[in-house]
């Protein structure tokens, strides 16, 4: 992910630390353990200060600098922590600002008149030497001693003048050594040596003034001062932050320290560029690939993956019988031009966007008709394969209204789009204005935390407060890019220009309400008058200057004076991670905004999509959560993302390229059974990780498991009652399913849309969701409607029976031999039950094989036919469930239910019941 702090922050910039590097790599490639590597082992270049652990551990003479030094000690020493001083109450009438990011506040709370925290005349008296240093004394306990480098520190400080910064140095770039470290042993150490880069030349050791976090304590533990203990094999990151600076650093343990190399392993014909990526990081983890998936394992995973649709029996049995080498690239490519590949995808840029219908209560008389306008304005580029810039630039620059179309023609078109409840006019548009429309993104901050979690897969909303704890980002910074957002009105009542308020009273004379009217009389005579075919005022989205208030107070006063009422205007504006752009000859600012995502240096938007995409096929990203590119939480494999991401702007952003660079590899294509070395791998990908599938495909294929021959086989290419196709959240709908959806659709954990966080939508089990899959009438409904599978074999019960098959000569005694096999497997195991069963069954085949073998035998039993065509049908309730054919004993276990229950139809139900209930249904695989 090349974000562009990475460009500055933790890049080297001196000739020693490039020679140091190589070294490690050196020693690295001798089998040695990075572990080992000290602080004594690598010498301070003579221009790099030495740490102030070191500088003031006896007496001097330094003046230390405020935020070089004493800002980040109180970080350190937890001064300014959500849990003390940096909480938004303070603590004790001492409040800083939290993390320390604003200096000039911090600074002047310190100096407050009467405070007594700092005292120039007699600088231990002063509170914040005297009370960390008495426990008793201090809420906090004991955080320093008399005499420690943390007091002289402090001390001078002090001493100096207590002198705070007129303005903010610039860190250039956060050295921390080594960048990644191998542990080979639970007993290796390791310990971390950080060094600031400031943009005025100097070089400074900042160890003892950074803060270290693991993500994963179980695996690397780290302490206050960069000391690092191994832990179980396994990798993770630790974080060092200092200054805005937040760096990773790699840590690593092998599972297997001696293994065959990867290509005695396995051939790596056919492998991708993605597989290699993949494999490097298996490789210094010690970690073994799972095998490649089976062809019936693969087909299921995929057609599930690519179109939300089970594959049908007959595609199962074509797929089988292909010998073709490029079969599997094929069926990729097949999914990927059905109209469900097309449905599916675009729920997940629904989910990504924010589709929620009640949102959209304000934008239209009807919000599912607005959902369902968003939802198909997306699904007509998802089909036609538009780009995702392009498809995103049609969201971030919409407009309400078509090139010079007035205000009327707006209404116009917007009412009969209403009356007529069809939604091509909307989809032909070239923007899609919904998304500025939802009732709860109508200031700038609030769009701004929903645009950067939903194109740039960044959670930005800790910096409206205070400094992002775990990136860069400053109040400052949330600040500026909110500006973007403030150009983009909501009209709800009158439009802001004569022209179209000339034009609005039109329309409101014309159907009968007067000015004055109140809300709720006019909201009944528009209603009535959309029914009766009449044009209707509707709200519409302005583009304007960005604009931004005074404070209440200035407000006032300018009120009363008539002097300078209106908004002010901002000049300027940044983006994150940017520099500022003046706003002064820009019409829309969200142009700025969208050329930035699409600049192929972006480190968000492109990388954003991918990791999401990815998510979708395997369960888990490459990095996790998926919706927090920030720099505290780094990929698993940053050469995998970027691979991706670049490829993904080199091919002009193209979805259906990304699908089939991600699923023509092994490793998508790689099976779920661990071996030795990867039981415990969950973010490396060398196996397939069974993971419940979503709410809507639970519910699509419990639809398509019971329909008949016909639609489960074309189930992929219509979108006929679909969940895929749902386009907003209001779910009550009846449907073919004998009610609404929505009760399944919440149970299985759909997406609700409501907030800025993926975690909306939930893979959770739940006792709910086995209730329902077990006794809901819906269930019983799909399994019993007369033109399901089951339902139409019960009304040609008899029909069937009489067209049954007389079976071959060859075909019995493979059955008897098969028979015999899984009789003799019982009765080794002690189920004497089961084996009389299969005994019955085999001196009826026995029976009839001898009738066959004479030469004028032409009639078969009855009820040797039906158990040959129960063994069918058995087959083709596993193939419409779990997509494979069942085991001897599944299909004794089955044959033996069928013969047990009162008639057969109602026998083969419970099979198919039982196994849309178990878990190798609802989990792709």
């Amino acid at each position: 992910m090349q974000n562009p702090i990475k460009k500055k922050i933790g890049q080297t910039s001196s000739l020693r630390a490039m020679a140091l590097r190589l070294a490690l790599i050196i020693v690295l490639s001798f089998g040695f353990a990075l572990t080992h590597t000290t602080i004594a082992d690598q010498p301070n270049s003579e221009s790099t200060k030495p740490d102030v652990s070191i500088r003031f551990a006896d007496a001097t003479s330094e003046v230390p600098d405020f935020q070089r030094h004493v800002s980040p000690l109180l970080g350190r020493l937890g001064c300014n922590g959500r849990a003390c001083h940096g909480s938004f109450q303070g603590k004790g009438d001492f409040r800083l600002s939290l993390f320390g990011y604003d200096f000039a506040a911090d600074h002047s709370e310190l100096m407050a008149e009467g405070s007594s925290r700092i005292d120039l005349t007699n600088v231990d008296e002063s509170l914040i030497i005297a009370k960390p240093t008495d426990a008793d004394n201090h809420e906090g306990g004991l955080r320093y001693k008399k005499g420690s480098w943390q007091y002289r520190v402090l001390h001078n400080w002090i001493a100096g003048g207590a002198k705070s910064i007129e303005t903010p140095q610039k860190l250039a770039s956060l050295e921390v050594i080594p960048s990644e470290i191998v542990f080979r042993s639970a007993t290796d150490k390791a310990e971390l040596r950080v060094v600031a880069h400031w943009a005025d030349g100097s070089h400074e050791d900042v160890t003892s003034l950074s803060r270290f976090q693991t993500k994963s304590p179980e695996i690397a533990e780290v302490d206050e001062r960069g000391q690092i203990r191994s832990g179980i094999p396994g990798d993770t990151h630790l974080i060092v932050q200092y200054d805005i600076a937040v760096v990773p650093v790699l840590v690593v343990r092998p599972f297997v320290t001696e293994r065959p190399p990867t290509s005695t392993v396995e051939n790596k014909n056919g492998w991708t560029h993605l597989d290699g990526l993949v494999q490097t990081k298996l490789d210094k983890m010690g970690i073994n690939r799972s095998e490649l998936a089976d062809d019936l394992t693969f087909l299921r995973r995929v057609c599930l993956d690519i179109a939300g649709t089970l594959p049908s029996p007959d595609e199962i049995r074509l797929f089988l019988a292909d010998s073709a080498p490029d079969k599997r690239t094929r069926k990729i490519n097949e999914l990927l031009e059905t109209p469900a590949y097309a449905a599916y995808w675009t729920t997940f840029f629904c989910d990504m966007t924010g589709n929620n219908s009640q949102e959209l209560r304000e934008l239209s008389l009807n919000s599912d008709l607005a959902s369902q306008q968003w939802y198909d304005w997306i699904f007509e580029r998802v089909n036609k394969n538009v780009g995702y810039d392009d498809l995103v630039e049609g969201i971030v620059l919409s407009q309400s209204r078509l090139p010079d179309e007035g205000y009327g023609d707006y209404c116009v078109r917007m009412s009969r789009m209403l009356q007529s409840q069809n939604t091509d006019d909307f989809v032909s548009m070239t923007s899609m204005p919904s998304y500025w429309m939802r009732r709860e993104t109508q200031d700038p901050p609030a769009r701004a935390i929903s645009f950067a979690h939903a194109f740039m897969g960044v959670q930005i909303q800790c910096a409206q407060c205070h400094k992002h704890p775990f990136d860069q980002w400053t109040k400052d910074d949330f600040e500026q890019f909110s500006r973007f957002f403030s150009g983009v009105e909501y009209a709800r009542a009158r439009p802001n220009t004569p022209k179209d308020r000339e034009e609005f009273q039109a329309i409101m004379t014309g159907l009968g309400i007067p000015p004055g009217t109140r809300a709720g009389n006019v909201n009944k005579i528009i209603a009535e008058s959309v029914r009766s075919g009449k044009t209707v005022p509707f709200p519409q989205m302005n583009v304007t200057k960005p604009k931004v208030f005074k404070d209440q107070e200035k407000k006032k006063q300018e009120a009363k004076d008539k002097r300078k009422r209106g908004p002010m205007y901002y000049t300027n504006a940044k983006l994150l991670g940017d520099e500022a752009i003046s706003l002064k000859e820009i019409d829309d600012v969200r142009q700025p905004v969208m050329n930035w995502l699409r600049d192929p240096n972006n480190p968000y938007f492109a990388t954003a999509l991918v990791n999401r995409v990815w998510a979708m096929y395997f369960g888990v990203g490459i990095v996790n959560p998926i919706d927090d590119l920030s720099l505290a939480n780094p990929p698993s494999n940053a050469p995998l993302l970027d691979y991706l991401s670049r490829g993904f702007v080199e091919h002009d952003y193209d979805l259906k390229w990304l699908h089939r660079e991600i699923v023509n590899s092994r490793t998508y294509q790689t099976s779920w059974q661990p071996n030795e070395t990867n039981a415990n791998d969950r973010q490396n990908f060398s196996r397939a990780l069974p993971r419940r599938l979503p709410a809507e495909v639970i519910v699509d294929i419990s639809l398509q498991a019971s329909s008949n021959d016909d639609a489960n086989q074309d189930f992929a290419k219509t979108l006929d009652d679909r969940a895929i196709a749902i386009a907003g959240t209001a779910l009550g709908r009846a449907n073919n399913r004998g009610r609404g959806a929505g009760f399944a659709l919440e149970a299985f954990g759909r997406s609700t849309r409501d907030n800025n966080c993926d975690c909306d939508r939930s893979a959770e089990t739940s006792l709910i969701q086995t209730v329902y899959m077990q006794n809901d009438k819906d269930i019983h409904f799909l399994l019993s409607k007369r033109d399901s599978w089951l339902g139409e074999m019960r009304a040609h019960e008899s029909t069937v029976a009489s067209d049954s098959k007389t079976p071959s000569v060859e075909d019995l005694r493979q059955r008897i031999e098969r028979l015999t096999r899984l009789k003799t497997n019982l009765e080794a195991n002690g189920n004497s039950q089961q084996s009389e069963q299969i005994a019955n069954r085999i001196a009826g085949f026995e029976s009839t094989l001898k009738k066959l073998e004479q030469p004028e035998a032409t009639v078969v039993s009855e009820p040797v036919s039906d158990a040959l065509h129960g063994e069918k049908l058995v087959v083709e309730a596993y193939l419409r469930t779990v997509g494979r054919f069942p085991s001897d004993t599944e299909m004794a276990r089955c044959q033996s239910h069928i013969a047990e229950d009162t008639d057969f139809v109602t026998g083969l139900t419970g099979i198919v019941w039982a196994l849309m209930n178990t878990k190798e249904f609802i989990v792709n695989h």
